[in-house]
């Protein structure tokens, strides 16, 4: 009796050492399965802080702003052509001169001394050139002694010739009218002709030469007649310019093009060498709505309609560089223009503060 229940008692034992685990897993598989059928509520997500402005009604322009200095475009340096001591300097700097007017004299003791050399062989040669053409046309001297005389002649001319204008270069004259704007040498000094005496320029004829970016050559081509342009030093707009010219070269080193602006109307106070600012008018775009390019993200444009953030896709045609033109559909929608990076289309959003137009 005792051994059969001993036995029954094993049996129950082996029983349970396959039961208890088989258990422990199914009740770890029930339990996994109940966990994973669940559907978890996601919680609810807090509006996203953002920005907003209204499109901005008015004119916009496009511009494009250099810098330069100002010269005279007839601005000459004047050289002496003959060399000597410079015996007088006869202006000074802002004294007006005329085309032609002796500005300054070199010594001319020994171009007055050439001259009379050469004016003696010359009348020598002269003389004796008369006399050959007489006797040769009467028969009674030969072609070779005629052809030497006058070879003779007409180089005592030249050379004559050569000492009359190398006495007069000795007064130096202004090739043009204008100011005296640089004195570079004064009385007494060695004059040559690599060594300037003054710089004159025409103080009614001022321009400022512009390096203009090459992708705005178009723009300068069809703008060349009716482009508005002003001039401002310290801050403050001084006068107004007109293009004169565009260079039909582009450099290829620094992929820039010249433009000549002149100031027709330039003020008392504006003078070569002076240092100012130049604001091209590229484009006007008159009564539009605006935004900036802070407004548009990813090419898409953002705006908040009862609470909740909503975009459409947009591409600007008319910009400037900080701006773009919007539709008039856009004129009363608060468009995003901080935050909506972070924004959902149909999302909620808390506007923080709106920019003012």
């Amino acid at each position: 009796m005792k051994q059969s229940t001993k036995a029954s008692l094993g049996k129950v034992i082996r029983v349970l050492r396959w039961l208890v685990p088989l258990a422990i897993i199914a009740g770890a598989l029930v339990f996994r399965l109940v966990m994973t059928s669940r559907v978890a509520a996601p919680p609810d997500m807090p509006p996203i802080p953002v920005r907003t402005m209204k499109p901005v009604y008015g004119d916009l322009v496009k511009t494009l702003e250099l810098n330069g200095h100002i010269e005279s475009e007839t601005m000459v340096t004047v050289l002496p052509l003959v060399s000597g001591v410079l015996q007088e300097l006869l202006v000074d700097v802002g004294q007006p001169v005329r085309k032609g007017q002796i500005v300054a004299r070199i010594d001319a003791e020994r171009y007055e001394l050439q001259l009379k050399q050469a004016q003696a062989a010359y009348l020598s040669a002269k003389s004796s050139y008369e006399r050959l053409e007489q006797l040769y046309r009467a028969n009674a001297a030969t072609q070779q002694s005629y052809e030497q005389a006058k070879g003779q002649y007409e180089a005592y001319a030249s050379q004559y010739e050569l000492a009359r204008i190398q006495l007069d270069y000795a007064n130096v004259k202004s090739p043009v009218d204008g100011v005296v704007l640089v004195r570079h040498s004064t009385a007494g000094s060695i004059a040559a002709p690599e060594r300037p005496l003054i710089t004159v320029g025409d103080l009614g004829d001022l321009i400022v030469r512009a390096r203009v970016p090459e992708r705005y050559y178009e723009a300068f081509l069809a703008g060349k007649e009716s482009m508005r342009i002003d001039l401002t030093r310290t801050g403050d707009v001084v006068s107004s310019g007109v293009i004169r010219s565009v260079s039909p070269f582009v450099s290829a080193e620094t992929k820039n093009f010249e433009v000549v602006v002149s100031i027709p109307s330039a003020p008392e106070s504006m003078r070569p060498g002076m240092f100012v600012s130049l604001k091209f008018e590229l484009a006007r775009w008159i009564g539009v709505y605006s935004l900036p390019y802070e407004a548009l993200s990813g090419g898409l444009l953002w705006w908040v309609s009862d609470g909740m953030a909503l975009n459409e896709a947009f591409t600007p045609a008319d910009a400037t560089d900080v701006s773009f033109v919007v539709p008039p559909v856009w004129s009363d929608r608060d468009v995003i223009i901080e935050g909506q990076y972070f924004a959902r289309s149909g999302a909620p959003v808390t506007v923080l503060s709106a920019e003012a137009p």
